[in-house]
C-alpha cells in the first residue's frame, strides 16, 4: 500500500487495540507458522482477528488446517494462572489440548465439513489449568468462518464458562437431597413443598445473577452486541455500542421489532440474513458489508463487520439471534483511498520508462511496475524471494547479491551495474538503485528501487574503449615509421647525395600522409557530431568526377577500374565530399578484396536519382555485418584479422550521403563480392 509517499502495513489496522492479547498478537512471529507474515493473511482472517481481540466476550478462533490458535483478553482467564497462556497463541490446537482434543476435534471436524454450528451448554470440559486437571463446564457455540475462495478456513468458538453457576446449582441438588433424607420422617409434605420452593427461588436468583453478569459482559464490550428474539426480531438486549451505531436512544429500540426501529435498514438483505440464520442454524459471517443508516436526519453510508449466531434454549431450539457488529467506515474510507493512491502510484510507475520495484525492510519483494514485466518477461511468482537474482548475469550475480545484502544490513544506499537478462534472452546492462523508507520507529521497512537501461551508453562507452585502442595503435603504426625515417635522414644529412635520401623522404611523406588521413576522418567525424559541415553544391559530372578519384590509384599500374553506365548524368552537389565517398569505396574495394584487381564502377539514372556502385569480386561480407557497416566504428573482421582504419570511413560516407538527401548501401554474398552504393538527387 502506499500514501503520501509512504508505504503502510494495512495488517495493523486489523491487530490494532485488543489489550494484553491485541500487544501479543502483533508482536508474535508469526512466519516460524503455517500462516505466515500477517501480510499474507486473508482479509477474512483479518476481519475475524479483529472482531475477537476487540470483544469482551470471550472469543478463541481456529484457523488453517492446522488449527492455529488465537484468542481475546475475555478468554485468558479460563485458561488458569499457571495453564496454557501465553504459549496458547499461535500454537495447534492438537498440541494445546491433549486432555480434551478427542472430545472436541469431532466437533471442529463436523463445522468444516458440513458448515454446521454446535452448542453445548453447561457442559463439562476437563482442562490442565493452575496445575492440575480441573473439571470445567462451558456453554459454547463452534461456528465457521469462510475465507474469500468461500471454503470455511477456519472456526470461532464464542463461549462463558459457567463452571461457578453449576457447581452452585450441583451443591444445592445434594444439600437439598441430604437435607430431605436426614428429615423426611420429620417434615409434611407441605414442608417439602417449602423446601423445594425455596431450592427453586435460590436457583432462579442464582441464573439470574448469572444472565446480569452476562448482560454487564455485553455492556462494557467495545463492540456493538444485540440478541434479537422470535421471527420478528424483537430487540430484547443490546449495549450502548448499538445505540451509537443506530442513533437512536434506549427508549426507541428496546422490545421493539429490528425493522420497525430501524425502517431504513429494511430491503438492504438483513432480514433474509436473519431469517436464514433463524432457521438454519448456522452463524452469519460479513466483511465490510456496505449499510444505509440514518444519523443526524440524514441518511449516510456506513460499512460494518459483523457475525450472527444463533441463540438457543436450553432444549436446543433456536429462538433467537445474537449479533456482534464493529463499523469500520473509517478502515474501509482509508482502505479506499490507500487503494486509490495506489492506483496512482501504479499508473505513475507503469508510465516511466524505468523498471520500479519496492521490498520489505528484509529485502522480499513485493512489487514490480509493468516496464519490469515487460522487460524481463517474468512475473511476481517467479521473482519469490531473491528470484530475481536468477535473472542476471551469471558473472554478475554474486557482486550484485553482496553488494544488496550489504545494503539491508546497514541501510546504505543501493547503486550497482549489472547486466540483466531481458524476454529475448539477450542480457542488457542496466543501473540498479535503491533507497530505504523509514517507519515512525526509525526502522527500515520497505526498499524502493529502480533498474535504469544504460545499455546504449555501456556499448558507447566500449566502442570509445576500442576507438581509443584502434586509434592508438593505427597513429602509433605511422609515426614509429615517420620517425624512424626522420632519425635516418639527420643521419644523412651531411651526405645529401645519398641514394637512400629520396626513399626515406618518400617513406616519411606516405607515412605523414596516413597520420593526415587518420585525423581528417577524426575532425569529420567531429564536425558531423556537432552540425558543422557545410556543402558546397556544384553542377558535378560524376564521371568526370571518378576520373579524377581514380587517377592516382591508375597509376601504381595494380588494380583495373572500370567506369560504365550513363557517363553524362550530372548532379548538384558538394565535388569533394562525393570524391571522399567515392575513395572511400575504393578503398574498401582494395582493403577486403586484395586478391581481386578488378573493380567496377557503375553510374545509373534510377527513378531520378543518379546511382553510383562500386562492385569487387572479393570475399564478399557476412549477411550479420550488413546492416552495421555504416555505423561508427565498426570494422569489418571475416577473416579474425583486424584490419586498418579507425571505422570511420563508411560512417563518414553514410554521413555525407544522407546530408545531400540522397541515399546509401551495400549489398554482398560470402565468396562472390561485394557492391557498396550510394544515390545523389539529379538536378
Amino acid at each position: 500500500m502506499y500514501e503520501n509517499g509512504k508505504l503502510t502495513s494495512t495488517y495493523l489496522q486489523y491487530l490494532q487495540d485488543g489489550g494484553e492479547m491485541g500487544v501479543l498478537t502483533r508482536s508474535f512471529n508469526w512466519s516460524d507458522t503455517a500462516l505466515g507474515h500477517p501480510r499474507t493473511w486473508s482479509q477474512s482472517l483479518l476481519t475475524t482477528l479483529s472482531i475477537v481481540l476487540k470483544s469482551r466476550f470471550p472469543m478463541f478462533l481456529w484457523w488453517g488446517t492446522e488449527l492455529i490458535q488465537f484468542y481475546n483478553d475475555a478468554y485468558r482467564p479460563s485458561m488458569g494462572k499457571h495453564g496454557k497462556h501465553p504459549k496458547a497463541l499461535g500454537q495447534m490446537g492438537s498440541e494445546c489440548w491433549p486432555e480434551i482434543w478427542s472430545e472436541i476435534k469431532p466437533m471442529i471436524d463436523k463445522v468444516f465439513s458440513s458448515g454446521e454450528s454446535t452448542w453445548d451448554e453447561d457442559r463439562l470440559m476437563p482442562i490442565y489449568r493452575n496445575g492440575q486437571i480441573e473439571d470445567v463446564y462451558w456453554t459454547f457455540s463452534y461456528s465457521q468462518v469462510k475465507d474469500e475462495t468461500g471454503e470455511i478456513g477456519g472456526v470461532l468458538v464464542i463461549c462463558h464458562e459457567t463452571t461457578e453457576k453449576v457447581m452452585a446449582l450441583q451443591k444445592e441438588i445434594t444439600n437439598t437431597k441430604v437435607a430431605k433424607a436426614n428429615n423426611e420422617n420429620l417434615y409434611s409434605n407441605n414442608e417439602e413443598l417449602i423446601k423445594a420452593q425455596s431450592l427453586l427461588a435460590k436457583a432462579y436468583y442464582h441464573v439470574r445473577a448469572q444472565e446480569e453478569k452476562f448482560r454487564s459482559i455485553i455492556e462494557q464490550a467495545p463492540v456493538a452486541i444485540a440478541i434479537f428474539r422470535g421471527p420478528k426480531f424483537v430487540i430484547e438486549v443490546f449495549n450502548n455500542k448499538v445505540l451509537e451505531f443506530w442513533d437512536r436512544t434506549a427508549e426507541q429500540v428496546q422490545n421493539k421489532p429490528l425493522f420497525e426501529a430501524l425502517p431504513e435498514a429494511s430491503d438492504q438483505g438483513f432480514e433474509y440474513l436473519l431469517s436464514t440464520v433463524l432457521t438454519s442454524g448456522k452463524t452469519h459471517i460479513a466483511n465490510e458489508l456496505p449499510v444505509k443508516l440514518i444519523r443526524n436526519g440524514i441518511i449516510e453510508n456506513t460499512w460494518i463487520n459483523f457475525v450472527y449466531e444463533p441463540i438457543r434454549d436450553i432444549a436446543g431450539l433456536i429462538t433467537g439471534v445474537m449479533v456482534i457488529c464493529n463499523e469500520v467506515t473509517e478502515q474501509v474510507n482509508a482502505r479506499k483511498k490507500i487503494e486509490e493512491n495506489e492506483m496512482k502510484f501504479r499508473q505513475v510507475t507503469n508510465m516511466v520508462i524505468q523498471m520500479i520495484w519496492i521490498t520489505d525492510g528484509d529485502g522480499i519483494n513485493e512489487y514490480y511496475n509493468q516496464r519490469w514485466y515487460d522487460f524481463t518477461g517474468t512475473d511476481l511468482k517467479q521473482l519469490k524471494g531473491i528470484g530475481w537474482n536468477q535473472l542476471l548475469h551469471p558473472d554478475d550475480q554474486e557482486r550484485e547479491l553482496k553488494t544488496w545484502n550489504h545494503s539491508i544490513k546497514t541501510g546504505a544506499l543501493y547503486e550497482i551495474e549489472f547486466r540483466l537478462r531481458s524476454k529475448s534472452g539477450k542480457y542488457i546492462w542496466v543501473l540498479g538503485r535503491a533507497a530505504p523508507f523509514y517507519n515512525s520507529d526509525g526502522i527500515i521497512a520497505k526498499w524502493f528501487g529502480t533498474c535504469t537501461d544504460i545499455n546504449d551508453q555501456r556499448m558507447l562507452m566500449q566502442q570509445k574503449d576500442d576507438f581509443i585502442s584502434v586509434a592508438s595503435h593505427e597513429l602509433k603504426t605511422p609515426i614509429t615509421a615517420l620517425t624512424a625515417s626522420i632519425q635516418l635522414l639527420s643521419r644523412l644529412k651531411d651526405n645529401p647525395l645519398s641514394d637512400r635520401f629520396p626513399v626515406l623522404i618518400e617513406q616519411a611523406s606516405k607515412s605523414l600522409n596516413k597520420v593526415n588521413l587518420l585525423i581528417k576522418d577524426l575532425l569529420n567525424v567531429t564536425q558531423f557530431n556537432n552540425g558543422q559541415i557545410h556543402l558546397n553544391k556544384t553542377h558535378v559530372n560524376l564521371f568526370n568526377l571518378i576520373e579524377d578519384c581514380c587517377a592516382d590509384i591508375r597509376l601504381e599500374g595494380i588494380y583495373f577500374i572500370k567506369t560504365e553506365g550513363n557517363l553524362a548524368l550530372t548532379v548538384y552537389a558538394d565535388a569533394l565530399r562525393i570524391d571522399q565517398v567515392i575513395v572511400n569505396f575504393i578503398i574498401n574495394a582494395i582493403k577486403y578484396a586484395p586478391e581481386s584487381k578488378k573493380i567496377l564502377i557503375t553510374i545509373e539514372n534510377v527513378n531520378h536519382t543518379a546511382k553510383v556502385s562500386v562492385t569487387d569480386k572479393g570475399q564478399g561480407i557476412a549477411a550479420d555485418d550488413l546492416p552495421h557497416l555504416f555505423d561508427r566504428y565498426f570494422r569489418v573482421d571475416e577473416t579474425g584479422s583486424k584490419y586498418s582504419g579507425l571505422g570511420l570511413g563508411l560512417y563518414i560516407s553514410g554521413e555525407i550521403i544522407r546530408k545531400h538527401k540522397g541515399q546509401i548501401g551495400a549489398t554482398s554474398e560470402l565468396g562472390k563480392g561485394s557492391t557498396f552504393w550510394f544515390t545523389l538527387p539529379i538536378d
